[in-house]
């Protein structure tokens, strides 16, 4: 019995498929799970697979949200890397990956808001600081929309 192809919203980030970017065309196939639990997809159009996390910072990482959550909190309270390291039980090569790979994520964000939104750096600030304040009044729906918006328009 062949898999049932549904509408989700995870697209195929093949740039060669015709499929490429669009959600909702039914052709992602839930395609098994990853050793660590992770959901696998695949594409039925041109048979790649992928995860879910694919352009996110937790893309091959092993390092879960809440893990990723309090490294990032240690960290903003201005401890090193090793003092990260033994409080959240890393080691700190670890640490220095994430720290790494969030920089990067965060600067593609503020290129794509500096080059493509044409924002100033005041502007950005102010933005962030809405994100902050206003973020307990936000449904968990809109977050989600927010951050995918936000990563759509990274890949293009």
């Amino acid at each position: 019995m062949p898999r049932k192809a549904r509408k989700l919203d995870v697209y195929c980030p093949n740039p060669s498929c015709r499929c490429y970017k669009k959600k909702e065309l039914k052709n992602i196939i839930r395609y098994g799970k990853k050793l660590n639990g992770t959901q696998n997809y695949k594409c039925a159009e041109c048979g790649k697979q992928f995860v879910r996390t694919i352009f996110t910072p937790f893309y091959r990482k092993h390092i879960q949200r809440k893990e990723a959550k309090l490294i990032c909190k240690v960290l903003s309270e201005k401890n090193g890397i090793r003092a990260t390291g033994r409080i959240t039980e890393h080691h700190k090569n670890t640490i220095a990956s994430f720290i790494e790979t969030m920089g990067l994520h965060c600067k593609e964000i503020n290129e794509i808001l500096t080059k493509d939104l044409k924002l100033s750096d005041i502007e950005i600030d102010e933005f962030w600081t809405f994100i902050k304040k206003s973020k307990k009044k936000w449904s968990p729906v809109t977050l989600r929309i927010m951050s995918k918006g936000i990563a759509g328009a990274m890949l293009q």
